[in-house]
């Protein structure tokens, strides 16, 4: 199986640098040229990606959406890619995470801390709920025998899902996508590659 995982096209919270988590905001004109610019770079494996998942936010939704009608692709919503629930940092500008809530910021960018998947935000999620609701919609692509499916949804998922399958982190950009390659026989990822 071969997942193309991508982060949702820009916002306006994106460009102030601020925590959006469950906060629903559109895309913002740059935002929709990501995403128009990613439909033609995914033309060429057209006959390859099968369908496409997404996190039912706006942004990662409208994202889908303008690469589905370019590719005339299925697509389907589901609340388990939506991004995490950063609680009380939400809105927050990531450099102020640090002098708001020293410890957990600390705590969330050491992949070594082995107190890391318990620790969330005061009134969010942790980062291993936010691993075990992702990895319920891996396992049932793999379950249901897909092939090639592209998943639009947030960068801390991405950043959470590489970590735990490969043991570094993954930072996207908006717009960009990171195809990983599952291999059926050992049942892990293999191999993570960013494509643009």
């Amino acid at each position: 199986m071969i997942l193309y995982l991508m982060r949702h096209g820009q916002t306006d919270w994106n460009l102030e640098g601020r925590v959006q988590g469950k906060n629903d905001l559109p895309l913002n004109e740059t935002g929709v040229k990501q995403a128009h610019r990613a439909a033609c770079n995914f033309a060429e494996l057209k006959k390859t990606i099968e369908t496409i998942y997404t996190s039912d936010l706006k942004r990662a939704k409208k994202t889908a959406e303008i690469i589905s009608a370019s590719l005339d692709l299925p697509m389907h919503y589901t609340k388990q890619l939506r991004e995490m629930d950063f609680g009380k940092a939400e809105g927050i500008k990531g450099m102020d995470l640090a002098a708001k809530f020293p410890y957990i910021h600390q705590a969330f960018n050491d992949i070594k801390n082995p107190e890391r998947y318990d620790i969330g935000y005061p009134m969010g999620e942790t980062v291993g709920q936010v691993q075990k609701r992702f990895m319920k919609v891996v396992q049932r692509l793999w379950e249901d025998g897909r092939e090639n499916v592209l998943i639009v949804t947030h960068g801390m998922l991405i950043r959470i899902f590489s970590e735990i399958c490969f043991k570094k982190s993954i930072r996207l950009e908006n717009g960009s996508v990171l195809r990983v390659v599952f291999d059926e026989k050992t049942r892990r990822f293999r191999s993570a590659k960013i494509l643009f």
